[in-house]
């Protein structure tokens, strides 16, 4: 079944629809959840509130964007709602403190494999990692990033920044980098 009449069937409330939905996007947002909740239960949790929230606003779908962009965020939000609730987030606002917004980022991130930098970026402070990975993974924008995480724009641009920053000297205090320049990682 095509996309298009996967959702039109959803919309109508076509359980053999609504299950295919399930099949074909439930690997994907077990993924993103796993990624915000990191705990298998609760991103399973985060999951299923995915797919509730899917059918209730999916006569809300308009067609604008990707499909998957859309069920992607609602996943995003799930999960950063049930990780909220165990252990707030708390970000810091103060720009003043960011010297550069446009970190220029080594060469280095083009050869280091997807394991390697997510298990850097899995080190990050919970407010930088959480826009790093909105921002760079899922691609949102820093207004959407906002909107999610109820901080401001700039807050989210700081955050990121700062994960940015880190990340960087992640790579440098551990030689990864050179690790890679000789072939030894």
């Amino acid at each position: 079944m095509n996309i298009d009449k996967l959702i039109k069937g959803c919309k109508s409330g076509d359980r053999k629809s609504q299950d295919e939905l399930v099949h074909r996007f439930a690997p994907t947002l077990m993924a993103v959840c796993m990624r915000y909740c990191k705990d298998e239960n609760l991103a399973k949790d985060a999951l299923q509130e995915s797919f509730v929230n899917i059918f209730k606003y999916i006569k809300n779908y308009t067609g604008k964007g990707s499909f998957e962009g859309w069920v992607r965020k609602i996943a995003v939000n799930c999960s950063y709602g049930f990780i909220n609730k165990i252990r707030p987030v708390y970000f810091q606002e103060d720009i003043d403190n960011v010297v550069d917004l446009n970190t220029e980022i080594p060469d280095v991130y083009s050869e280091m494999r997807e394991k390697e930098l997510l298990d850097i970026i899995q080190k990050l402070p919970k407010s930088q990692y959480l826009v790093f990975n909105m921002k760079v993974i899922e691609g949102f924008s820093h207004e959407e990033i906002a909107d999610i995480l109820k901080i401001g724009v700039s807050t989210s641009r700081s955050n990121l920044t700062r994960a940015r920053t880190s990340i960087i000297k992640m790579i440098e205090s551990n030689d990864i980098a050179e690790q890679m320049k000789i072939g030894n990682y």
